[in-house]
This record gives C-alpha cells, structure tokens and sequence, in this order.
C-alpha cells in the first residue's frame, strides 16, 4: 500500500485482520513507513499457498517425504559454502541505527518495537558448530538490543559457554533471504542437523554465507540486512512485555543485550516482520510446515506413528494429536511416554494419541475418539503442565471390552459410490 503508516501499533492492526480472512489472507506490501524510508513485508509466509511456493513444493505434505529421503540418505546433505561478496553487505550503514529500519511494536503493552522475523546467527565457541535460531529481538536504543532465546536452544548452549569463559560473545542477527532459512531458524532440530545444511538440502543447492564486517561469523549472503554485535559478559536487560499467540502478553525476561558494532544491507532493502497473536497468524503456517517437515523425526522415534495432525491454535506443539498402527496392549501409552521423554514434540502442553484409520486425520477424530474411549483412570498421562491421552481402543489386555466398530456393508458402500449422480448429488 501506498499510504503511510505507522510501525507502532497501525501495521499489526492492518496485519491482524487480514490474517483472520479464510485461507491466511493476503501478503501485505507498505511502501511508507513512518520514520524509515525502507519498505516493509508482513504475513509474507501467512497462507500455505504461498508458503508452499516460498518452499518450491506443490504442499506443504511433500516436506515429509524431502525429510524421509535425508533422514534415509544423509549424505545428501548440503552444507554451506561461502562467499566473498554479498548483497547483504552492498551499504555499510554509519552510524548503526536500528530504528532507521521499520520494525514493529504490535500490541499497546509491548515493551517497544521488537525484531520479530530475525534469523540470530551464533557459533559454538570450543566445536565452531553454528546455530540458526528465529529468537525475538527488543530495540533499546539505536546501537542496542535484546535478544531472549529459551534454555535447552541452541543459541542458549553457545551463550552459556561464553558466560562460563567470560568472553563476548558475536552474534548477528540476519533478515531475509532465502525462505528455508526462516522455516529451518524455525525448527526444534536434532543436534545431529543443523539448520544452514538442511536449508541447502531442502533447497537444492548449498547456502551460500559471508564473513560479517566485525567478526569471524558467517550470515546468509543473500539476507536484506544484518545485525552485528557483541554480547558482554553479565549484561542483562528487562525486554518488557511481549503480546504473544496465547492472547495475553509474556511479561518478559532479563535477556542478554546486544551492542551493535555494524549494521549492513542491500542496496535497496525490504524489511519483514510478523505479527503474533490470537490464532490464526503468520506462525500458525508456519508451524504446519515445521509439523510436516519433522513428523518424519517422530515416526524414526516411534515406527508405529501413521501421521500427525497440530491445529492452529496450538502454534508448532501446543496440541498434537498422533494417529498410529496400533498393534500391541499398551502400545498406545507406551508412544505417550515416549514422545513426552524426548524428540521435538517432549515441549508439547497436549498430546492425543488415536488409532490410524483411513479417513483423514483431524482435531475432529482425535476429539472423537478422547471422548468415546477414554476412561479417565486408565487413560491419562500428567506431568506438570504436560497432559497425555491415550485415544486409542483399548483391547482386552489393557482393560479395553470386545467391540464390533461400525462400518457400511462393503457392496453397498461400492453401489452407492456407482449410484451417486444417479441419486442428483454431485461429485
């Protein structure tokens, strides 16, 4: 759009309800920001049609069987290479300014304007092994941010050991570029994977990185822009409030600050952001994305999973519900414990495990089945915030009664299916 608006406030408002229209709605362009002469992009990822176009697939079901055939073939792998030159690094900003760029405050108790789509690049200070983590970032003041990444992160790991030596830590914090690097920064990867290799193997070709102007890190070398800067040793500062997707605001944490020694970009930068907020939003497709990309980490964890299915209100593993080929008593209990004990789904708040059947899995059939064949008792597995529910028919083994399940007459299904037009219905 053409008209000027406001980055405190007014762009999540125009963001949040056209991300509510069926289908994510539409990707919005702002051409004049106030105080910034930079366009800005938000709800870029915030439809599966685009998001799948984004990703170079036809669906978004197609990540599975990418991810089945590296897992399968891991030398397939294609780490990055890197670069000498870079469009990320064609202007030199001087002085850094963070708020020359319009990045947003999206909800009136924020603490202020926050990076909300950055790709945080950090390094392993004693394996050299990156991390690429999508990690909010609250501006302070010009030359200064905050950046919380939760314990158990990558980036965390790589902050605790500087911590512990007493050294600043580099980090850089990139925006843009090529779209598998914000679904990869994303992930809740094995320590075995990182990020910047299976965004190269999901693409088809090798991320290409360059060294940053003031440190030895290495960034996306097709980003917009980049963030360098310096963690000190205990430097901490409050982030504020954060409006998050449960519909409350996060009060916020002391979280590491970032002084930044160099700011670079493209010639002609565009800027993205994402809005979060009461589902649906942006991160709601990103996480079906994220969902089909990793339900093969599961299914190597537990071969009798069939599929799995999170709604959008969950956003990434708030509800799960995993359908499996039942085959054993207590199967269904013992894929529960699993899957809370370890992998990408252990942070979940709700898993539902159900019987795989040939109808398409949904929220529907996992709600079906927790009401009709759960016995409270039996049935539940509690740990804290964490509440597990064995769905599935229990056999006679495990408590379970002998069932005749309900299904049409075979040659009747097959007449009616023959008759359907006949019967004035369409296909």
């Amino acid at each position: 759009m053409e008209v000027e608006v406001d980055p405190e406030l007014e762009v999540a408002a125009i963001t949040d309800r056209q991300s509510k229209e069926p289908g994510g709605g539409k990707a919005l362009w702002f051409s004049r920001v106030k105080g910034s002469r930079f366009p800005l992009v938000t709800n870029l990822f915030g439809s599966p049609v685009r998001l799948s176009a984004a990703l170079g697939v036809d669906h978004l079901d197609q990540l599975s069987a990418r991810m089945e055939r590296l897992l399968d073939r891991p030398a397939e792998v294609l780490p990055p290479r890197i670069v000498e030159r870079a469009p990320c690094q064609d202007v030199q900003q001087e002085p850094p300014d963070l708020f020359s760029f319009p990045f947003l405050k999206s909800w009136p108790e924020d603490g202020g304007r926050f990076i909300t789509l950055p790709l945080v690049v950090t390094r392993d200070p004693e394996t050299g092994a990156y991390n690429l983590g999508m990690y909010r970032v609250r501006l302070f003041d010009p030359r200064c941010a905050g950046i919380r990444w939760k314990p158990g992160s990558g980036a965390h790991a790589h902050y605790r050991k500087y911590q512990a030596a007493g050294r600043a830590m580099p980090v850089a914090i990139a925006l843009g570029g090529d779209p598998v690097l914000t679904l990869a920064a994303a992930l809740p990867l094995p320590q075995t994977l990182d990020e910047l290799s299976l965004a190269g193997y999901l693409r088809g070709e090798s991320v290409p990185l360059v060294r940053c102007k003031t440190s030895e890190l290495l960034v996306p070398a097709d980003a917009e822009l980049v963030i360098e800067g310096v963690i000190e040793p205990g430097e901490l500062r409050d982030e504020g409030p954060f409006g998050n997707h449960t519909g409350s605001y996060h009060p916020g944490e002391q979280v590491p600050v970032v002084r930044v020694s160099c700011i670079t970009h493209r010639a002609s930068p565009v800027c993205l952001a994402t809005v979060v907020g009461r589902p649906p939003m942006e991160d709601c497709w990103l996480a079906l994305a994220a969902q089909r990309l990793l339900l093969p980490l599961s299914r190597r964890l537990c071969p009798e999973i069939v599929d799995l299915v999170q709604p959008l209100e969950g956003i990434f593993h708030g509800c799960t519900v995993v359908a499996i080929e039942k085959r054993a008593a207590g199967q269904g209990r013992r894929v529960l414990e699993r899957l809370h004990e370890t992998g990408w789904l252990r942070a979940s708040r709700l898993l539902v495990v159900v019987d795989a059947e040939a109808a398409p899995l949904s929220l529907s059939y996992g709600l079906w089945r927790a009401l009709n064949e759960v016995r409270l008792s039996r049935d539940l597995l509690v740990d804290g915030k964490f509440l597990g529910v064995d769905a599935t028919a229990k056999w006679p083994g495990e408590g379970g009664e002998e069932k005749v399940r309900l299904g049409q007459d075979a040659a009747v299904e097959a007449l009616v299916t023959r008759r359907w037009k006949e019967y004035g219905f369409k296909d």
